[in-house]
């Protein structure tokens, strides 16, 4: 089987992606279960805006992990886009991580 460059990269782009993802997924609960004191903090959110676009990016994100883990990494448009919505999401998860660590 002889694939192309591109196919390659966006392979090993949304492989990577997928593993940067999952843990930063599982940071908080590490971290929850090594010490717990932490996480008892409650976060407020002033606007319900600010709770749904967060959890629309995740369901676009799991929508999209579905096809590619299904297909095997083997449609490159899946891949990209798999790849961008993880950006996304892992760019959101250190954002708002940081944003709560200022906090405590």
């Amino acid at each position: 089987m002889n694939s192309s460059k591109n196919h390659t990269i966006s392979k090993i782009i949304a492989k990577a992606i997928l593993r940067i993802t999952v843990i930063l997924i599982a940071f908080p609960i590490i971290v929850y279960f090594t010490n717990p004191e932490i996480m008892s903090q409650q976060i407020f959110f002033p606007h319900r805006w600010a709770v749904l676009f967060p959890i629309l990016l995740v369901l676009v994100f799991i929508a999209l992990l579905i096809p590619v883990l299904k297909d095997r990494y083997t449609k490159i448009e899946y891949n990209w886009l798999f790849s961008l919505t993880g950006i996304f999401v892992c760019l959101y998860l250190v954002l708002f991580y940081t944003r709560i660590l200022s906090i405590l």
